[in-house]
């Protein structure tokens, strides 16, 4: 494999979302989890410049599989506590760092890539007057290191109603900072 921009963005967004889902997770080393984003199929996917004018239905399929996938290579490796949520996580910060603040941000996948859940976009978004209070009150009952599948997409389709249709999903992000002080 050759050592170009693509590669070095790669090995960085692998580190970063490695980073961001193993907090407190002993067994959940980089190695693992980075090894694990390099086999779920998200990678070729990547390189291959057509994905970028994916829709958002064809986006939730590929979503689902390379989670599903992650899962299963984590399980065989006997990784505590792996969830979908944690998993998503793992995903969301990866495209983030690889499409969303990259070479092709103004690209359809960059529009309906699933923004990063964690408890401070949560806590952000349950406290947000501006958000519906049904949203909020979920937001504020959610973990989202104990999501499964169905609740993830769940609070995925709810936090899509949070901002207008032209809006990319990465907007809700706003709600997000770096701490919560």
């Amino acid at each position: 494999m050759p050592y170009d921009l693509f590669e070095h963005r790669h090995r960085f967004s692998s580190w970063a979302a490695a980073r961001a889902t193993q907090r407190g997770r002993a067994s959940a080393t980089n190695k693992n989890l980075i090894d694990a984003i390099q086999h779920c199929g998200i990678v070729s996917f990547l390189r291959n410049d057509d994905t970028m004018s994916i829709d958002e239905a064809t986006f939730k399929k590929h979503h689902r599989t390379w989670c599903r996938l992650i899962i299963d290579l984590l399980n065989r490796k006997r990784i505590a506590d792996v969830t979908y949520g944690r998993v998503a996580k793992l995903v969301a910060v990866y495209l983030k760092s690889m499409v969303i603040v990259g070479p092709n941000s103004n690209s359809s996948l960059a529009f309906v890539a699933h923004p990063s859940i964690d408890r401070i976009l949560l806590t952000n978004l349950s406290n947000a007057p501006e958000i519906d209070n049904h949203i909020r009150e979920c937001c504020s009952l959610i973990n989202w290191t104990e999501l499964d599948e169905q609740r993830y997409y769940d609070l995925i389709a709810q936090l899509r109603d949070c901002l207008r249709d032209d809006e990319p999903f990465w907007n809700l992000e706003r709600y997000w900072t770096v701490t919560n002080e």
